[in-house]
């Protein structure tokens, strides 16, 4: 087992490849697998994890280096065809180009190349100006200062207090599943998912004190189009258990998982999950398996009259 500071390193190394190749193959893929398997990181995962370690999306960053290189480009070149520019820095299209421009620095590559790219880089310098800097840092002290607890820097909450995580082996299950097409959170359609597989299962008497249910999110909303996120409301039943018309059944490999227990409601969980990839994974000498993430709900886990409800998430990991 890798120490929590030598496990940060390890994630550091890894992304840092992926930034590396990033600058080197600009105008190349660059989709999360291709990515994904520079870092030697589960695809599924590593979305969370660049944003864990860099504190940028994925898919903003490689956007945003494309277009500050263009930007560069633009100028150094002056005489070199913006469609050009475009191609070798990974746009496919002129007009795919021009809007991604506009939208990062306000204003059109012409535009840019006749004082904009100037007038932009004096603005920075402006944002960039040491007494500036300085007095913001004084008054954003002044403020804490009026305004600070009894807690001082030293007693403040750890990750270890902050976030009870073990790693667990988990027991390979047979499950009974609904399945739900469209965005997760609050206002899906789960909850309605779950009431099915309930009433499913009570008319069979398998909804008891006893039961342990499995929810189950097989893709990454931050890639995967809202209507098209799959979710399954799963019942552990027992081994050689058949389908019907309202349920299929499926074999859920175990192994090991990174159990958290969570108490919240719907709201609360995907920010939670992000605590998880953020605070605790890369300090924990375990990288993300490639496997879906899994809530699990034992017993009478949900609160109807308050929509709170307790679960365990699950995280599948597997050694750096």
């Amino acid at each position: 087992m890798r120490s929590g500071t030598t496990s940060k390193l390890e994630y550091q190394h890894r992304v840092n490849r992926v930034l590396d190749h990033i600058q080197r193959h600009r105008g190349e893929d660059l989709s999360l697998e291709t990515l994904a398997r520079v870092a030697a990181f589960s695809p599924f995962h590593f979305h969370r994890v660049f944003q864990a370690v860099t504190g940028e999306n994925l898919k903003e960053f490689v956007q945003r280096v494309r277009l500050e290189w263009a930007g560069s480009m633009l100028v150094l070149r002056p005489h070199a065809d913006v469609l050009e520019i475009a191609l070798e820095c990974g746009f496919q299209s002129a007009s795919a180009f021009a809007r991604a421009f506009k939208a990062r620095f306000g204003m059109s590559a012409t535009e840019w190349r006749s004082g904009g790219a100037e007038a932009w880089s004096k603005n920075r310098q402006a944002e960039r100006n040491p007494g500036q800097a300085l007095r913001k840092a004084c008054n954003a002290a002044a403020e804490a200062d009026g305004h600070s607890s009894s807690r001082g820097a030293s007693d403040a909450p750890t990750t270890e207090e902050c976030m009870n995580v073990n790693v667990k082996t988990v027991p390979n299950y047979r499950l009974a599943y609904v399945r739900c097409m469209g965005p997760y959170g609050p206002q899906s359609g789960i909850p309605q998912t779950w009431t099915r597989l309930q009433r499913w299962a009570a008319a069979r008497d398998l909804w008891t004190p006893e039961r342990l249910c499995l929810g189950i999110a097989h893709d990454n909303p931050h890639i995967t189009a809202p209507e098209k996120c799959r979710y399954d409301a799963c019942l552990v039943v027992p081994a050689g258990f058949e389908a019907d018309a309202q349920v299929n059944v499926v074999d859920f490999p175990g192994g090991k998982f990174a159990v958290a227990p969570f108490r919240g409601t719907a709201r609360d969980i995907g920010p939670f999950w992000d605590r998880v990839f953020a605070e605790w994974l890369p300090q924990s000498g375990y990288q993300p398996d490639d496997r879906p993430c899994v809530e699990a709900y034992p017993g009478e886990a949900f609160d109807e009259t308050t929509t709170v409800f307790t679960c365990e998430l699950w995280t599948p990991v597997r050694p750096l």
